[in-house]
């Protein structure tokens, strides 16, 4: 297969990630690089000395070198980028949350759908070894009927200082945490209980992080750094060597421009008729994921420890109460999702079918974190507009 030509749009930390994903894999060849800061355009031209370098994301897309688009801009321009790509007849890859509105995820599937182009969102889980044993045993039908499952996201340790002390830490920059980071592991509920998402009830509070700092305080500039638990390093190194970034992601938790809440406790129904709790808590003392399903023949229970690497699948029959325990993996994290992800995604634009990871999962996992929001502030449950096939 011809590798694909792709140009990346943003390159902070995560753009810088995703061109080097570009460059590294078989399946693409990276040809352009984009960002509107010139300081950043010149770590790329560094980084990738011999890629053409654009001024932003409209002059990437109108590249004639440029087959797909990879977005790694910050969130809030997610689907601006998305459509200046398919707009321009691109196929377009996404970093997640696919757009922070339901009016954006309508649009962006009808562009697709009149572009002809495929778009596909950065949920790589998907293609990770236990979770995709997870959903080999559900598919089964060892565990019967699916009636409900509970999600439990616990965001420890360092991991809950990083959404704290970002610069879109607060609402003018981000809709909810849940929609930030909760999307990742609500896809993969999506696609396990192999429903649409209805309606959504959420509570949730700002509970331990936040407070009276400054906005603009940070660790590189405080006299609490050798004692606060929460002190973060400013800098990043990348490659090649010799260059550092100030990624400016040290801001104080203990700031008032934390507004975003740090716990979140989501029902969610579906069209199944299943129905689905989700809890997402920032401030736990260890950093895992655990799902459990009840199903009419047996009880699935997944657990990932991200703090101590283990993981493990357990099936508990009903009416016997025989158990089954398995490791699908030794690896709690990616475990090689990321390059099987944009391999994926380059045989879908060249094969003419959606990738795994495709439009409806970043639409229908992104509408849950919009949703949170909304019922946060309404005391209500929020409907969903459905994702409509073509």
């Amino acid at each position: 297969m011809t590798p694909l030509r792709v140009g990346v749009v943003g390159l902070g930390i995560r753009g810088l990630w995703l061109a080097r994903l570009a460059a590294d894999s078989p399946a693409t060849e990276l040809v352009a690089l984009a960002d509107l800061n010139p300081d950043m355009r010149d770590v790329g031209r560094q980084c990738f000395p011999t890629v053409t370098i654009h001024q932003d994301g409209v002059a990437l897309a109108g590249d004639p070198a440029v087959e797909a688009v990879l977005v790694g801009t910050g969130d809030r321009f997610h689907a601006q980028n998305a459509r200046e790509a398919l707009r321009a007849g691109k196929h377009v890859l996404v970093e997640k949350p696919l757009a922070q509105s339901f009016a954006d995820l309508r649009e962006l599937q009808r562009l697709e759908a009149a572009s002809g182009c495929r778009l596909g969102t950065y949920l790589e889980l998907r293609h990770s070894t236990l979770w995709r044993r997870a959903k080999a045993v559900l598919e089964s039908g060892e565990v019967g009927q699916l009636y409900a499952a509970t999600l439990l996201d616990h965001v420890g340790r360092d991991k809950a200082q990083f959404f704290g002390r970002r610069r879109a830490r607060s609402r003018d920059q981000m809709v909810s945490l849940v929609l930030q980071k909760g999307v990742h592991c609500l896809d993969l509920l999506n696609w396990f209980l192999g429903s649409a998402p209805r309606r959504v009830a959420a509570v949730g509070k700002l509970a331990h992080f936040g407070g009276t700092a400054a906005a603009d305080k940070r660790c590189c500039a405080c006299d609490e750094a050798a004692t606060c638990p929460h002190f973060h390093e400013h800098t990043y190194p990348l490659n090649p060597p010799g260059i550092v970034l100030d990624h400016g992601d040290d801001h104080c938790v203990w700031s008032s421009a934390c507004d975003l809440e740090d716990i979140s406790l989501l029902s969610i129904e579906y069209a199944s008729g299943a129905v689905a709790s989700y809890h997402e808590v920032h401030f736990a003392p260890y950093y895992s994921t655990h799902f459990t399903f009840y199903g009419s023949l047996a009880q699935l229970d997944v657990e990932a420890n991200h703090d101590t690497n283990e993981c493990w699948l357990q099936v508990t029959a009903r009416h016997t109460q025989q158990q089954r325990r398995e490791r699908p993996s030794r690896d709690t994290g990616h475990g090689g999702a990321d390059p099987a992800l944009l391999a994926d995604f380059a045989a879908a634009v060249r094969e003419g079918r959606p990738p795994l990871c495709d439009l409806r999962a970043g639409y229908e996992s992104a509408q849950i974190g919009i949703a949170t929001r909304l019922s946060l502030d309404s005391g209500q449950f929020v409907e969903l507009p459905p994702f409509e096939s073509p």
